[in-house]
């Protein structure tokens, strides 16, 4: 934590993170000092601490009023504000992932469940409330090894990387109540190795959803994927270059399906007979 060269009533951490240069302002040490908590949870403590950051990829200003008012605001813009100091790192734990993202360099982030089967890894694209994470867990519950439930992480050679938070579920009363769900209360294995991607999924949970995969080229594949892809903006050329990697040798498919816990025993049987 530093004071900011540039406003002596202000202060700073700058830190990187996959190669994102980022630096968060704040008028409050207290608070500052939980962002900077969270932030290296919500990074899995990817996050290397470096001296001040006059330009910074991502900057976040986080401040509180003397009437308690916690406002929020990335590169000169306001997001948000409100009295819970709760939501407001809340909401903060959510942006930092998708900060660094976008401005990750030399890899590719796609939003995305991943899973690791025999060596090859298994790619979710979704956004928030299609299953994917109920999905990652129930795959893993049937011996995959689990990636992530947030990103698919690629270098450039194709290769995925780890990034395995606690998987986000959300209870299924019709309140869908947010909790987290550890590996070990799933029994399941983290993946370790950096391994090439063998299929590419699209699919989201439907009450009569039924496993009819239509198979896509890699053409299809990335045009599917784009909107998927937090890393495109700024490095467009890298990224159409390791989507192309990745579609290539992969299965690529879509289809609606059902229940996780029995289309988990489907997908992975349906992918080994692919494998041969």
């Amino acid at each position: 934590m530093t004071r900011n060269q540039e406003n002596s009533a202000s202060l700073s951490w700058s830190f990187v993170s996959y190669g994102a240069k980022v630096r968060i302002d704040s008028n409050s040490a207290d608070i500052l000092s939980e962002a900077e908590a969270v932030a290296r949870h919500s990074l899995l403590s990817n996050a290397r601490t470096v001296p001040f950051i006059r330009e910074p990829d991502q900057l976040i200003e986080l401040t509180v009023s003397k009437s308690k008012i916690y406002r929020f605001a990335l590169n000169g813009t306001y997001l948000s504000s409100g009295r819970s100091k709760k939501k407001f790192l809340k909401f903060f734990d959510t942006i930092i992932r998708v900060s660094v993202a976008e401005s990750a360099k030399d890899l590719v982030f796609i939003h995305a469940g991943v899973v690791g089967w025999k060596g090859r890894a298994i790619i979710m694209p979704g956004d928030s409330f299609t299953g994917k994470s109920t999905l990652a867990a129930a795959l893993v519950k049937n011996g995959a090894e689990y990636y992530s439930d947030d990103f698919a992480i690629i270098d450039g050679k194709g290769l995925v990387r780890a990034f395995p938070r606690s998987i986000s579920m959300r209870t299924d009363d019709g309140n869908y109540v947010p909790y987290e769900l550890s590996l070990d209360e799933l029994g399941g294995v983290k993946g370790e190795k950096h391994i090439p991607v063998g299929m590419i999924l699209f699919t989201e949970y439907g009450f009569r959803g039924r496993w009819k995969p239509k198979f896509l080229t890699p053409g299809q594949g990335i045009f599917e994927l784009i909107p998927f892809v937090l890393s495109l903006k700024p490095q467009p050329e890298f990224s159409l270059k390791v989507l192309n990697i990745i579609t290539k040798h992969a299965i690529i498919a879509s289809s609606p399906r059902g229940n996780a816990e029995n289309f988990a025993k489907t997908l992975l049987s349906f992918f080994d007979k692919r494998l041969g």
